[in-house]
């Protein structure tokens, strides 16, 4: 007789660290669809997935009722590996969402890649993102698909999202390289896509690849570029600016204190005594040359 061991949970642990998030920033518990969500991340959580606590900044305003899960990206465990499968459960979970009368989600971008690309080939990552609002219709689901040797469906990407020169620049040109897609559905009945180009420390330290995007980021970045790991930038046609993410910070504290925001030094004071594993820390590309950075987006990886 052959015996199967339980392929290992981690869920009790996220659902803690959406509970500490809660407490600290004074996060309503029964803001929809956050209960769907717990459900959702206790049934689908596994040891090698990814957790993510999140807040948005716009000026004085905090949104920190936003989290992320991640599910074991391929490169780390190629065993739980599974997009059909992942993607699945994701749509399953967001038709759960819809339930309510008040929600109305358009999986007009969804729709269209995968009616042009119905097989998984390529796709390394998947994920899903909740950013809960007191007003039901400001709230909005995301799905994250990360591609890698795909360039069929880079390119299908690049057309949905909107093709430009600054958006291939970022891709260096080679379209079998990581790419992130974000696919918005606002409970409002819009959707958004967003591509986010993706250069990791391999080749964000090499010249002729910092030559490359350099003479396209404003000056005030560029120090940043060397305080992270990875470097992404958000693309969307809905952004009145591009969005710089600085990934995996060596020095949290010190990325955060000169960071230039009151209101991100603010949450940092929680999370600087807490055991997070990562920060992305995002801003609109327009701030950095403006007097101040009024809009950031954080990203705790907590595990």
């Amino acid at each position: 007789m052959v015996t199967y061991k339980p392929i290992p949970t981690d869920s009790e642990r996220y659902l803690e660290y959406i509970r500490k998030h809660q407490l600290a920033f004074d996060i309503y518990e029964d803001l929809y669809p956050l209960k769907l969500f717990e459900d959702f991340v206790q049934a689908e959580g596994r040891k090698e997935s990814w957790f993510y606590n999140c807040c948005n900044i716009d000026k004085d305003q905090l949104y920190p009722a936003r989290f992320t899960f991640g599910y074991p990206p391929q490169k780390e465990a190629k065993l739980l590996h599974n997009p059909q499968r992942q993607l699945q459960e994701v749509f399953h979970f967001f038709r759960q969402v819809e339930n309510r009368p008040e929600v109305k989600l358009n999986y007009r971008f969804i729709h269209q890649f995968f009616s042009i690309h119905p097989d998984v080939r390529g796709i390394c990552w998947v994920g899903v993102g909740v950013d809960t609002r007191t007003v039901i219709t400001e709230s909005r689901l995301k799905l994250f698909i990360g591609l890698k040797d795909a360039p069929d469906k880079v390119e299908t990407a690049i057309t949905l999202c909107g093709d430009s020169p600054t958006l291939r620049a970022f891709l260096l040109n080679d379209y079998n390289n990581y790419l992130l897609i974000g696919f918005d559905l606002f409970f409002d009945n819009h959707s958004e896509i967003e591509l986010y180009p993706t250069i990791f420390e391999d080749k964000l330290r090499l010249s002729n690849v910092r030559s490359q995007i350099t003479p396209l980021l404003p000056p005030r970045a560029l120090p940043l570029l060397d305080q992270c790991e990875v470097f992404q930038i958000g693309i969307s046609p809905a952004n009145d600016s591009n969005i710089l993410y600085f990934d995996d910070v060596y020095d949290p504290n010190n990325f955060v204190d000169n960071f230039g925001n009151e209101m991100v030094k603010k949450v940092h004071a929680y999370y600087r005594h807490q055991p997070i594993k990562k920060l992305l820390i995002g801003a609109p590309e327009k701030d950095f040359y403006a007097q101040s950075i009024e809009h950031a987006k954080l990203y705790y990886r907590m595990n």
